[in-house]
Protein backbone atom coordinates (compact mmCIF):
# COMPACT_ATOMS: atom_id res chain seq x y z
CA UNK A 1 0.00 0.00 0.00
CA UNK A 2 0.97 3.72 -0.48
CA UNK A 3 0.37 5.84 2.40
CA UNK A 4 -0.15 9.20 1.48
CA UNK A 5 0.68 11.86 3.77
CA UNK A 6 -1.69 13.52 6.28
CA UNK A 7 -1.00 16.87 4.80
CA UNK A 8 -2.48 16.79 1.74
CA UNK A 9 -6.01 16.04 3.27
CA UNK A 10 -8.27 18.91 4.13
CA UNK A 11 -7.97 20.42 7.54
CA UNK A 12 -9.66 18.54 9.79
CA UNK A 13 -10.32 15.79 8.09
CA UNK A 14 -8.77 11.90 9.32
CA UNK A 15 -7.88 9.39 6.56
CA UNK A 16 -9.89 7.32 9.22
CA UNK A 17 -13.55 8.43 10.00
CA UNK A 18 -15.47 6.72 13.07
CA UNK A 19 -19.09 6.10 10.73
CA UNK A 20 -21.89 5.87 12.31
CA UNK A 21 -23.42 2.35 10.81
CA UNK A 22 -26.99 3.53 10.24
CA UNK A 23 -29.86 2.84 7.51
CA UNK A 24 -31.53 5.77 4.87
CA UNK A 25 -34.50 5.63 6.97
CA UNK A 26 -32.78 6.73 9.63
CA UNK A 27 -30.55 9.64 7.87
CA UNK A 28 -33.79 11.29 6.80
CA UNK A 29 -35.54 10.84 9.97
CA UNK A 30 -32.91 12.35 11.87
CA UNK A 31 -32.86 15.65 9.64
CA UNK A 32 -36.46 15.67 9.88
CA UNK A 33 -36.43 16.08 13.73
CA UNK A 34 -33.26 18.62 13.58
CA UNK A 35 -34.06 20.78 10.70
CA UNK A 36 -38.08 20.40 10.74
CA UNK A 37 -39.30 23.45 9.92
CA UNK A 38 -36.19 24.30 6.99
CA UNK A 39 -37.28 23.90 2.84
CA UNK A 40 -35.71 20.36 1.82
CA UNK A 41 -37.48 20.55 -1.64
CA UNK A 42 -38.02 23.32 -3.71
CA UNK A 43 -39.53 22.94 -6.98
CA UNK A 44 -40.84 25.72 -9.50
CA UNK A 45 -41.85 28.20 -6.59
CA UNK A 46 -43.34 25.50 -4.37
CA UNK A 47 -41.66 24.56 -0.98
CA UNK A 48 -41.76 21.25 0.95
CA UNK A 49 -40.21 21.26 4.80
CA UNK A 50 -38.53 18.30 6.36
CA UNK A 51 -41.50 17.51 8.27
CA UNK A 52 -43.72 17.64 5.41
CA UNK A 53 -40.94 15.44 3.17
CA UNK A 54 -40.78 12.93 6.19
CA UNK A 55 -44.88 12.68 6.76
CA UNK A 56 -44.92 12.35 2.89
CA UNK A 57 -42.42 9.07 3.23
CA UNK A 58 -44.21 7.72 6.28
CA UNK A 59 -47.50 8.11 3.85
CA UNK A 60 -46.48 6.55 0.62
CA UNK A 61 -44.75 3.73 2.37
CA UNK A 62 -47.72 3.18 4.12
CA UNK A 63 -49.41 2.82 0.78
CA UNK A 64 -46.58 0.65 -0.37
CA UNK A 65 -47.43 -1.88 2.18
CA UNK A 66 -51.14 -1.62 2.29
CA UNK A 67 -50.75 -2.46 -1.62
CA UNK A 68 -48.65 -5.87 -0.78
CA UNK A 69 -45.17 -4.33 -0.77
CA UNK A 70 -43.26 -6.15 1.35
CA UNK A 71 -39.71 -6.25 2.85
CA UNK A 72 -37.10 -7.19 -0.28
CA UNK A 73 -39.59 -6.51 -2.69
CA UNK A 74 -37.69 -4.52 -5.77
CA UNK A 75 -39.86 -1.38 -6.90
CA UNK A 76 -38.30 0.34 -9.85
CA UNK A 77 -38.48 4.34 -9.84
CA UNK A 78 -37.95 5.75 -13.17
CA UNK A 79 -38.84 9.74 -12.72
CA UNK A 80 -37.01 12.88 -13.63
CA UNK A 81 -35.80 15.53 -10.69
CA UNK A 82 -39.39 16.22 -8.81
CA UNK A 83 -40.48 15.83 -5.36
CA UNK A 84 -42.39 12.68 -6.00
CA UNK A 85 -38.71 10.92 -6.93
CA UNK A 86 -37.26 11.86 -3.36
CA UNK A 87 -40.97 10.75 -1.38
CA UNK A 88 -40.70 7.58 -3.81
CA UNK A 89 -37.12 6.64 -2.95
CA UNK A 90 -37.50 7.09 0.83
CA UNK A 91 -40.74 5.81 0.91
CA UNK A 92 -39.77 2.57 -0.89
CA UNK A 93 -36.80 2.28 1.42
CA UNK A 94 -39.19 2.90 4.10
CA UNK A 95 -41.75 -0.19 2.99
CA UNK A 96 -38.80 -2.51 3.25
CA UNK A 97 -38.45 -1.97 -0.47
CA UNK A 98 -35.20 -2.32 -2.72
CA UNK A 99 -35.06 0.91 -5.58
CA UNK A 100 -34.18 -0.35 -8.54
CA UNK A 101 -33.30 3.32 -10.75
CA UNK A 102 -34.23 3.81 -13.84
CA UNK A 103 -33.36 6.59 -16.45
CA UNK A 104 -36.52 7.52 -17.55
CA UNK A 105 -35.17 8.13 -21.28
CA UNK A 106 -34.75 4.44 -21.57
CA UNK A 107 -36.02 2.28 -24.65
CA UNK A 108 -39.07 -0.26 -23.50
CA UNK A 109 -36.54 -2.36 -24.65
CA UNK A 110 -34.05 -1.34 -22.39
CA UNK A 111 -36.49 -0.75 -18.94
CA UNK A 112 -37.66 -4.83 -19.57
CA UNK A 113 -34.31 -6.26 -19.81
CA UNK A 114 -33.62 -4.14 -16.22
CA UNK A 115 -37.25 -5.09 -14.92
CA UNK A 116 -36.54 -8.38 -15.68
CA UNK A 117 -33.45 -8.72 -14.15
CA UNK A 118 -34.12 -7.15 -10.79
CA UNK A 119 -37.61 -8.96 -10.12
CA UNK A 120 -39.41 -5.53 -10.27
CA UNK A 121 -43.09 -6.18 -8.83
CA UNK A 122 -43.99 -2.31 -9.44
CA UNK A 123 -43.06 0.49 -10.97
CA UNK A 124 -43.42 4.29 -9.94
CA UNK A 125 -43.44 6.06 -13.38
CA UNK A 126 -43.69 9.50 -14.96
CA UNK A 127 -47.27 10.01 -16.96
CA UNK A 128 -45.26 10.15 -20.50
CA UNK A 129 -43.50 7.11 -19.84
CA UNK A 130 -46.34 4.89 -19.00
CA UNK A 131 -46.57 3.30 -22.66
CA UNK A 132 -43.10 2.31 -22.67
CA UNK A 133 -44.40 0.17 -19.33
CA UNK A 134 -47.68 -0.86 -20.09
CA UNK A 135 -46.94 -4.14 -21.24
CA UNK A 136 -44.24 -5.18 -19.10
CA UNK A 137 -46.72 -7.66 -16.64
CA UNK A 138 -46.09 -5.39 -13.77
CA UNK A 139 -47.73 -6.13 -10.23
CA UNK A 140 -48.63 -2.52 -9.69
CA UNK A 141 -47.97 0.78 -11.53
CA UNK A 142 -48.11 3.94 -9.80
CA UNK A 143 -48.27 6.93 -11.63
CA UNK A 144 -47.38 10.78 -11.68
CA UNK A 145 -47.52 14.14 -13.66
CA UNK A 146 -44.58 16.20 -13.18
CA UNK A 147 -47.05 18.67 -12.09
CA UNK A 148 -48.36 17.20 -9.54
CA UNK A 149 -46.49 19.06 -6.81
CA UNK A 150 -46.17 22.42 -8.77
CA UNK A 151 -48.07 25.74 -7.88
CA UNK A 152 -51.48 26.56 -9.91
CA UNK A 153 -49.56 29.39 -11.56
CA UNK A 154 -45.94 27.02 -12.17
CA UNK A 155 -48.55 24.36 -13.61
CA UNK A 156 -50.47 26.75 -15.26
CA UNK A 157 -47.22 28.36 -17.07
CA UNK A 158 -45.74 24.92 -18.03
CA UNK A 159 -48.94 23.96 -19.97
CA UNK A 160 -48.88 27.11 -21.41
CA UNK A 161 -45.55 26.33 -22.98
CA UNK A 162 -44.86 22.78 -23.49
CA UNK A 163 -48.95 22.50 -24.52
CA UNK A 164 -48.45 18.45 -24.06
CA UNK A 165 -51.37 17.19 -21.85
CA UNK A 166 -51.53 14.09 -19.88
CA UNK A 167 -52.04 10.25 -21.99
CA UNK A 168 -55.21 8.20 -21.35
CA UNK A 169 -54.06 6.56 -18.33
CA UNK A 170 -56.73 3.46 -17.67
CA UNK A 171 -56.25 4.28 -13.46
CA UNK A 172 -57.74 1.45 -11.51
CA UNK A 173 -56.87 -2.18 -10.61
CA UNK A 174 -53.05 -2.36 -10.86
CA UNK A 175 -52.46 1.22 -12.37
CA UNK A 176 -52.57 4.21 -9.65
CA UNK A 177 -52.14 7.58 -9.25
CA UNK A 178 -49.18 8.76 -7.18
CA UNK A 179 -51.20 10.73 -4.81
CA UNK A 180 -54.04 8.40 -4.31
CA UNK A 181 -51.23 6.04 -3.04
CA UNK A 182 -50.52 9.08 -0.78
CA UNK A 183 -53.79 9.68 0.25
CA UNK A 184 -56.66 7.25 0.05
CA UNK A 185 -54.25 4.28 1.13
CA UNK A 186 -55.08 2.81 4.57
CA UNK A 187 -53.05 3.96 6.75
CA UNK A 188 -50.12 1.53 8.40
CA UNK A 189 -48.83 2.37 11.52
CA UNK A 190 -44.79 3.08 11.63
CA UNK A 191 -44.52 0.03 14.08
CA UNK A 192 -46.47 -1.94 11.31
CA UNK A 193 -43.77 -1.44 8.98
CA UNK A 194 -40.72 -3.47 8.56
CA UNK A 195 -37.56 -3.13 10.03
CA UNK A 196 -35.01 -1.82 7.93
CA UNK A 197 -31.29 -2.33 8.66
CA UNK A 198 -28.02 -1.07 7.68
CA UNK A 199 -27.03 -4.18 6.16
CA UNK A 200 -30.25 -4.87 3.69
CA UNK A 201 -30.05 -3.83 0.41
CA UNK A 202 -31.05 -0.63 -0.29
CA UNK A 203 -30.68 0.06 -4.18
CA UNK A 204 -30.03 -1.92 -7.35
CA UNK A 205 -28.00 0.44 -9.43
CA UNK A 206 -27.57 -0.87 -12.84
CA UNK A 207 -24.31 -0.40 -14.99
CA UNK A 208 -22.60 -1.46 -17.64
CA UNK A 209 -19.65 -0.19 -15.39
CA UNK A 210 -16.60 -2.90 -15.62
CA UNK A 211 -17.02 -4.87 -17.71
CA UNK A 212 -20.03 -3.25 -20.49
CA UNK A 213 -22.56 -5.93 -18.96
CA UNK A 214 -25.59 -4.22 -17.71
CA UNK A 215 -26.18 -5.62 -14.17
CA UNK A 216 -27.19 -4.10 -10.93
CA UNK A 217 -24.94 -3.12 -8.09
CA UNK A 218 -26.40 -4.15 -4.82
CA UNK A 219 -25.37 -1.18 -2.63
CA UNK A 220 -27.01 -1.80 1.11
CA UNK A 221 -27.79 0.88 3.42
CA UNK A 222 -24.21 0.76 4.84
CA UNK A 223 -22.31 1.67 1.84
CA UNK A 224 -24.50 4.89 1.03
CA UNK A 225 -24.66 5.96 4.48
CA UNK A 226 -21.18 5.69 4.75
CA UNK A 227 -20.03 7.49 1.58
CA UNK A 228 -22.51 10.13 2.90
CA UNK A 229 -20.26 10.65 6.04
CA UNK A 230 -16.80 10.23 4.14
CA UNK A 231 -18.17 13.22 1.72
CA UNK A 232 -19.38 15.37 4.33
CA UNK A 233 -16.25 15.39 6.33
CA UNK A 234 -14.37 15.80 3.16
CA UNK A 235 -16.13 18.87 1.96
CA UNK A 236 -17.97 20.51 5.24
CA UNK A 237 -16.67 19.81 8.55
CA UNK A 238 -18.04 22.89 9.85
CA UNK A 239 -21.75 22.49 9.92
CA UNK A 240 -23.64 25.16 7.86
CA UNK A 241 -26.61 25.70 6.15
CA UNK A 242 -26.04 24.47 2.38
CA UNK A 243 -28.52 24.73 -1.03
CA UNK A 244 -27.98 22.41 -3.75
CA UNK A 245 -29.05 22.57 -7.56
CA UNK A 246 -30.12 19.11 -8.43
CA UNK A 247 -29.67 19.85 -11.98
CA UNK A 248 -27.96 16.36 -12.07
CA UNK A 249 -31.06 13.44 -12.45
CA UNK A 250 -30.98 11.63 -9.06
CA UNK A 251 -31.61 8.31 -10.71
CA UNK A 252 -28.02 7.73 -11.45
CA UNK A 253 -25.68 7.18 -8.75
CA UNK A 254 -23.91 10.54 -8.93
CA UNK A 255 -26.78 12.48 -7.98
CA UNK A 256 -28.10 10.00 -6.11
CA UNK A 257 -25.39 10.69 -3.51
CA UNK A 258 -23.98 13.65 -4.08
CA UNK A 259 -26.96 15.71 -4.63
CA UNK A 260 -29.82 14.00 -3.25
CA UNK A 261 -28.85 12.02 -0.30
CA UNK A 262 -25.85 14.43 1.21
CA UNK A 263 -28.21 17.32 1.23
CA UNK A 264 -30.65 15.98 3.06
CA UNK A 265 -28.25 14.41 5.29
CA UNK A 266 -27.11 17.98 6.17
CA UNK A 267 -30.15 19.61 6.31
CA UNK A 268 -30.17 21.27 2.80
CA UNK A 269 -32.45 22.54 0.43
CA UNK A 270 -32.34 20.76 -2.56
CA UNK A 271 -33.79 22.79 -5.61
CA UNK A 272 -35.16 20.40 -8.26
CA UNK A 273 -33.97 20.91 -11.87
CA UNK A 274 -36.33 18.62 -13.97
CA UNK A 275 -34.43 18.46 -17.16
CA UNK A 276 -31.25 20.19 -16.79
CA UNK A 277 -31.26 20.43 -20.71
CA UNK A 278 -33.87 23.54 -20.36
CA UNK A 279 -31.61 25.88 -20.01
CA UNK A 280 -33.67 28.76 -19.61
CA UNK A 281 -35.14 27.19 -16.56
CA UNK A 282 -31.77 26.06 -15.14
CA UNK A 283 -30.74 29.46 -15.57
CA UNK A 284 -33.32 31.07 -13.97
CA UNK A 285 -33.62 28.72 -10.93
CA UNK A 286 -29.56 29.23 -10.59
CA UNK A 287 -30.24 32.82 -10.43
CA UNK A 288 -33.35 33.18 -8.21
CA UNK A 289 -31.71 30.60 -5.88
CA UNK A 290 -28.42 30.95 -5.48
CA UNK A 291 -27.01 27.46 -4.03
CA UNK A 292 -24.46 27.02 -2.53
CA UNK A 293 -23.54 23.41 -4.19
CA UNK A 294 -23.48 23.06 -7.52
CA UNK A 295 -22.96 19.28 -8.99
CA UNK A 296 -22.16 19.26 -12.76
CA UNK A 297 -21.11 16.93 -15.49
CA UNK A 298 -18.52 17.84 -18.31
CA UNK A 299 -21.86 18.27 -20.72
CA UNK A 300 -23.34 20.74 -18.06
CA UNK A 301 -20.13 22.80 -17.81
CA UNK A 302 -20.00 23.72 -21.57
CA UNK A 303 -23.39 24.58 -21.65
CA UNK A 304 -23.03 26.78 -18.48
CA UNK A 305 -19.63 28.98 -19.72
CA UNK A 306 -21.73 29.86 -22.68
CA UNK A 307 -24.62 31.45 -20.68
CA UNK A 308 -22.82 32.16 -16.99
CA UNK A 309 -20.78 34.53 -15.52
CA UNK A 310 -19.13 35.27 -11.74
CA UNK A 311 -22.50 37.00 -10.66
CA UNK A 312 -24.58 33.85 -11.15
CA UNK A 313 -22.41 32.30 -8.47
CA UNK A 314 -22.28 34.39 -5.92
CA UNK A 315 -23.33 32.35 -3.40
CA UNK A 316 -21.50 29.30 -4.27
CA UNK A 317 -18.88 27.46 -2.26
CA UNK A 318 -18.50 24.59 -4.16
CA UNK A 319 -18.70 23.32 -7.73
CA UNK A 320 -18.34 19.60 -7.88
CA UNK A 321 -18.00 17.71 -11.41
CA UNK A 322 -17.56 14.22 -12.05
CA UNK A 323 -18.91 11.41 -14.41
CA UNK A 324 -16.34 11.97 -16.56
CA UNK A 325 -12.58 13.98 -16.61
CA UNK A 326 -12.92 17.57 -17.37
CA UNK A 327 -10.32 19.11 -19.85
CA UNK A 328 -7.57 21.49 -18.12
CA UNK A 329 -9.21 23.84 -21.33
CA UNK A 330 -12.97 23.58 -19.53
CA UNK A 331 -11.54 24.12 -15.85
CA UNK A 332 -9.18 27.03 -16.80
CA UNK A 333 -12.51 28.85 -18.40
CA UNK A 334 -14.56 27.97 -15.87
CA UNK A 335 -12.61 29.28 -13.57
CA UNK A 336 -11.64 32.92 -15.48
CA UNK A 337 -15.74 32.70 -16.03
CA UNK A 338 -16.96 32.71 -12.24
CA UNK A 339 -13.92 32.72 -10.28
CA UNK A 340 -14.64 29.18 -8.91
CA UNK A 341 -11.72 26.12 -8.86
CA UNK A 342 -13.89 22.98 -10.40
CA UNK A 343 -13.37 20.09 -7.56
CA UNK A 344 -13.13 17.02 -9.38
CA UNK A 345 -14.04 13.64 -8.16
CA UNK A 346 -13.64 9.68 -8.72
CA UNK A 347 -15.82 6.82 -8.54
CA UNK A 348 -17.77 3.99 -9.95
CA UNK A 349 -21.82 2.83 -9.17
CA UNK A 350 -20.05 -0.23 -7.56
CA UNK A 351 -18.89 2.12 -5.07
CA UNK A 352 -22.19 3.81 -3.89
CA UNK A 353 -19.64 6.25 -5.89
CA UNK A 354 -17.35 8.22 -4.65
CA UNK A 355 -13.51 6.68 -3.82
CA UNK A 356 -11.52 9.46 -4.44
CA UNK A 357 -11.32 13.45 -4.36
CA UNK A 358 -9.23 16.58 -5.71
CA UNK A 359 -9.16 19.08 -2.42
CA UNK A 360 -12.01 21.41 -2.07
CA UNK A 361 -9.63 24.40 -0.73
CA UNK A 362 -6.41 25.12 -1.39
CA UNK A 363 -4.01 22.66 -3.62
CA UNK A 364 -5.36 21.47 -7.01
CA UNK A 365 -3.77 19.08 -8.94
CA UNK A 366 -3.95 19.59 -12.73
CA UNK A 367 -5.88 16.38 -14.27
CA UNK A 368 -5.67 14.43 -11.05
CA UNK A 369 -9.01 12.37 -9.44
CA UNK A 370 -7.14 13.43 -6.08
CA UNK A 371 -7.10 11.06 -2.91
CA UNK A 372 -8.71 8.47 -1.25
CA UNK A 373 -11.19 9.90 0.68
CA UNK A 374 -11.25 8.87 4.50
CA UNK A 375 -11.57 4.98 5.10
CA UNK A 376 -10.72 4.12 1.49
CA UNK A 377 -7.54 2.34 0.52
CA UNK A 378 -6.43 2.33 -3.30
CA UNK A 379 -3.80 1.00 -4.74
CA UNK A 380 -2.68 0.25 -8.47
CA UNK A 381 -1.81 -3.25 -10.04
CA UNK A 382 -0.56 -5.12 -12.88
CA UNK A 383 -1.93 -8.41 -14.53
CA UNK A 384 -1.02 -10.02 -11.86
CA UNK A 385 -3.20 -8.44 -9.10
CA UNK A 386 0.49 -7.20 -7.55
CA UNK A 387 0.90 -3.54 -6.93
CA UNK A 388 3.47 -1.22 -9.16
CA UNK A 389 5.99 1.26 -8.68
CA UNK A 390 4.84 4.87 -8.08
CA UNK A 391 4.37 6.32 -11.82
CA UNK A 392 3.88 3.23 -13.42
CA UNK A 393 0.19 2.28 -15.04
CA UNK A 394 -1.62 -0.48 -13.94
CA UNK A 395 -5.62 -0.89 -12.82
CA UNK A 396 -7.08 0.69 -9.52
CA UNK A 397 -8.21 -1.52 -6.76
CA UNK A 398 -10.39 0.29 -4.44
CA UNK A 399 -11.93 -0.64 -0.69
CA UNK A 400 -13.82 0.89 1.72
CA UNK A 401 -17.38 0.79 3.71
CA UNK A 402 -18.80 2.07 0.06
CA UNK A 403 -17.67 -0.73 -2.15
CA UNK A 404 -20.39 -3.09 -2.99
CA UNK A 405 -20.51 -7.04 -1.75
CA UNK A 406 -21.68 -8.28 -5.53
CA UNK A 407 -23.99 -7.60 -8.62
CA UNK A 408 -27.78 -8.63 -8.18
CA UNK A 409 -27.61 -12.60 -9.06
CA UNK A 410 -24.42 -12.64 -10.54
CA UNK A 411 -21.46 -14.50 -9.69
CA UNK A 412 -19.80 -14.63 -12.39
CA UNK A 413 -19.59 -11.04 -13.00
CA UNK A 414 -19.68 -10.52 -9.13
CA UNK A 415 -16.10 -12.71 -9.58
CA UNK A 416 -14.53 -10.73 -12.41
CA UNK A 417 -14.37 -7.60 -10.19
CA UNK A 418 -14.73 -8.04 -6.74
CA UNK A 419 -10.80 -9.48 -5.67
CA UNK A 420 -9.93 -11.32 -2.36
CA UNK A 421 -9.70 -9.30 0.59
CA UNK A 422 -12.98 -6.73 -0.46
CA UNK A 423 -10.56 -5.09 -3.04
CA UNK A 424 -12.73 -3.79 -6.32
CA UNK A 425 -11.13 -3.54 -9.52
CA UNK A 426 -12.29 -1.08 -10.98
CA UNK A 427 -11.32 -1.47 -14.68
CA UNK A 428 -9.44 1.97 -15.18
CA UNK A 429 -5.93 2.37 -15.75
CA UNK A 430 -4.21 4.32 -13.45
CA UNK A 431 -0.92 5.61 -11.86
CA UNK A 432 0.26 7.38 -8.33
CA UNK A 433 2.74 10.11 -8.32
CA UNK A 434 5.05 10.57 -5.27
CA UNK A 435 2.75 12.83 -3.32
CA UNK A 436 -0.04 10.26 -3.44
CA UNK A 437 -2.40 11.96 -5.91
CA UNK A 438 -4.25 9.62 -8.47
CA UNK A 439 -4.53 9.82 -12.19
CA UNK A 440 -7.02 7.71 -14.48
CA UNK A 441 -5.42 7.44 -17.58
CA UNK A 442 -7.98 5.41 -19.53
CA UNK A 443 -10.73 2.28 -18.90
CA UNK A 444 -8.75 -0.45 -19.28
CA UNK A 445 -11.17 -2.07 -22.11
CA UNK A 446 -10.73 0.94 -23.87
CA UNK A 447 -6.65 0.42 -24.47
CA UNK A 448 -5.73 0.32 -27.96
CA UNK A 449 -2.78 -2.61 -28.81
CA UNK A 450 -1.59 -0.60 -31.55
CA UNK A 451 0.10 -2.69 -35.16
CA UNK A 452 3.39 -1.18 -33.60
CA UNK A 453 2.66 -3.61 -30.63
CA UNK A 454 2.81 -0.91 -27.82
CA UNK A 455 -0.18 -0.24 -25.74
CA UNK A 456 -2.27 3.54 -26.46
CA UNK A 457 -4.95 5.05 -24.37
CA UNK A 458 -7.58 6.61 -26.03
CA UNK A 459 -7.94 9.93 -23.76
CA UNK A 460 -4.09 10.40 -24.52
CA UNK A 461 -5.10 11.14 -28.01
CA UNK A 462 -8.62 12.81 -27.24
CA UNK A 463 -6.78 15.50 -25.03
CA UNK A 464 -3.84 16.06 -27.61
CA UNK A 465 -6.86 16.87 -30.25
CA UNK A 466 -8.95 19.05 -28.03
CA UNK A 467 -5.92 20.89 -27.97
CA UNK A 468 -6.41 21.96 -31.11
CA UNK A 469 -8.25 25.44 -31.51
CA UNK A 470 -10.89 24.64 -34.02
CA UNK A 471 -11.56 20.77 -32.51
CA UNK A 472 -14.88 20.97 -30.19
CA UNK A 473 -15.37 17.67 -29.47
CA UNK A 474 -12.87 14.04 -30.26
CA UNK A 475 -13.52 10.37 -29.24
CA UNK A 476 -10.69 7.48 -30.30
CA UNK A 477 -11.34 4.21 -30.39
CA UNK A 478 -9.46 0.74 -31.92
CA UNK A 479 -10.12 -0.79 -34.92
CA UNK A 480 -8.84 -4.23 -35.92
CA UNK A 481 -6.75 -5.05 -38.36
CA UNK A 482 -5.12 -7.95 -37.65
CA UNK A 483 -5.28 -10.98 -34.96
CA UNK A 484 -4.89 -9.15 -31.72
CA UNK A 485 -3.62 -5.42 -32.94
CA UNK A 486 -5.70 -2.02 -33.66
CA UNK A 487 -5.48 0.37 -35.84
CA UNK A 488 -6.86 4.20 -33.98
CA UNK A 489 -9.25 5.92 -35.43
CA UNK A 490 -10.26 9.53 -34.00
CA UNK A 491 -13.79 10.58 -34.48
CA UNK A 492 -13.73 14.62 -34.89
CA UNK A 493 -16.82 17.26 -33.88
CA UNK A 494 -15.45 20.71 -35.57
CA UNK A 495 -16.33 24.39 -33.78
CA UNK A 496 -16.12 25.15 -37.64
CA UNK A 497 -17.57 23.53 -41.09
CA UNK A 498 -14.39 22.18 -42.40
CA UNK A 499 -10.54 21.54 -40.91
CA UNK A 500 -8.35 19.30 -43.20
CA UNK A 501 -7.15 15.98 -41.91
CA UNK A 502 -3.35 16.88 -42.57
CA UNK A 503 -3.77 20.10 -40.36
CA UNK A 504 -5.22 17.96 -37.41
CA UNK A 505 -2.36 15.08 -37.99
CA UNK A 506 0.33 18.19 -38.61
CA UNK A 507 -1.35 19.00 -34.86
CA UNK A 508 -1.04 15.36 -33.37
CA UNK A 509 2.41 14.93 -34.54
CA UNK A 510 3.39 18.23 -32.28
CA UNK A 511 2.75 15.79 -28.85
CA UNK A 512 2.28 12.16 -30.13
CA UNK A 513 4.68 9.41 -31.24
CA UNK A 514 4.14 7.75 -34.62
CA UNK A 515 2.63 4.66 -32.99
CA UNK A 516 0.19 7.05 -31.56
CA UNK A 517 -0.92 8.97 -34.48
CA UNK A 518 -4.47 8.18 -35.91
CA UNK A 519 -4.53 6.62 -38.21
CA UNK A 520 -7.96 7.63 -39.71
CA UNK A 521 -9.80 10.62 -39.15
CA UNK A 522 -13.99 10.96 -39.48
CA UNK A 523 -15.96 14.13 -39.02
CA UNK A 524 -19.31 14.07 -37.38
CA UNK A 525 -21.97 16.37 -36.03
CA UNK A 526 -22.07 14.98 -32.89
CA UNK A 527 -20.65 12.11 -31.08
CA UNK A 528 -22.80 9.67 -28.40
CA UNK A 529 -22.91 10.77 -24.48
CA UNK A 530 -24.74 9.32 -21.65
CA UNK A 531 -27.18 11.60 -20.55
CA UNK A 532 -24.46 12.92 -17.73
CA UNK A 533 -22.14 13.94 -20.85
CA UNK A 534 -19.78 10.66 -20.78
CA UNK A 535 -18.21 9.89 -24.28
CA UNK A 536 -19.85 6.41 -25.12
CA UNK A 537 -16.78 5.30 -27.48
CA UNK A 538 -18.48 1.35 -26.95
CA UNK A 539 -21.22 2.88 -28.82
CA UNK A 540 -19.04 3.95 -31.68
CA UNK A 541 -17.37 0.58 -31.52
CA UNK A 542 -20.63 -0.97 -32.36
CA UNK A 543 -20.86 1.25 -34.86
CA UNK A 544 -17.70 0.42 -36.68
CA UNK A 545 -17.90 -3.54 -36.49
CA UNK A 546 -21.80 -2.95 -37.55
CA UNK A 547 -20.51 -0.56 -40.51
CA UNK A 548 -17.65 -3.50 -41.46
CA UNK A 549 -20.62 -6.08 -41.19
CA UNK A 550 -22.46 -4.21 -43.75
CA UNK A 551 -19.69 -3.63 -46.51
CA UNK A 552 -18.16 -6.84 -46.04
CA UNK A 553 -14.92 -5.65 -44.76
CA UNK A 554 -12.65 -7.97 -43.16
CA UNK A 555 -9.99 -7.19 -40.64
CA UNK A 556 -7.01 -7.61 -43.58
CA UNK A 557 -9.15 -5.06 -45.96
CA UNK A 558 -9.16 -2.53 -43.42
CA UNK A 559 -5.42 -3.28 -42.73
CA UNK A 560 -4.29 -2.93 -46.54
CA UNK A 561 -6.71 0.28 -46.87
CA UNK A 562 -5.13 2.36 -43.81
CA UNK A 563 -1.69 1.56 -45.06
CA UNK A 564 -2.13 2.61 -48.12
CA UNK A 565 -3.64 5.73 -47.29
CA UNK A 566 -6.56 5.46 -48.78
CA UNK A 567 -9.50 7.28 -48.11
CA UNK A 568 -11.81 5.56 -46.10
CA UNK A 569 -15.07 7.31 -45.07
CA UNK A 570 -14.57 10.17 -46.75
CA UNK A 571 -11.52 10.81 -44.90
CA UNK A 572 -7.63 10.57 -45.33
CA UNK A 573 -6.25 8.23 -43.47
CA UNK A 574 -2.84 9.41 -41.45
CA UNK A 575 0.59 8.28 -42.15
Amino acid sequence: MHEQPCVHYPEGVPRELPLCSETLVDMLARSARRFSRRPALYFFGKTVSYRECHELVERFASGLATLGIRKGDRVALCLPNSPQAVIAYFGILRAGGIVVACNPTYTEHELSHQLRDAGARAIVVFDQMYQKIEHLNLELIIVTRITDFMTTIARYMYHHRNGHRSPEIPIGGTTLWFHDVLHQAIPVEPENLPVVVPDDIAVLQYTGGITGVSKGAELRHRNLTANIQQLISWFSPAERVESFLAALPLFHVFGMTVTQNICLAVGGCMVLVPDPRNMPVLLTLLRKTQPTVITLVPAFVRKLLEHCDAKDFTATRFVICGGASLSYELLKKFKERTGHMIVEGYGLSEASPVTHCNLPRGLSVKRSIGLPIANTESKIVDAAGQEVPDGEVGELWVRGPQVMERYWNNPVETANVVKPGGWLATGDMARIDQDGFYYIVDRKKDMILSTSGFNVYPSEIEHVLLLHPLVREAAVIGVQVTDGCEAIKAFIVLKVETVSVEDLLGHCRHYLASYKMPKHIEFRTELPQSILGKMLRRVLRVEERGRLQINGETPHRINSQILAGQNISGCKAGQ
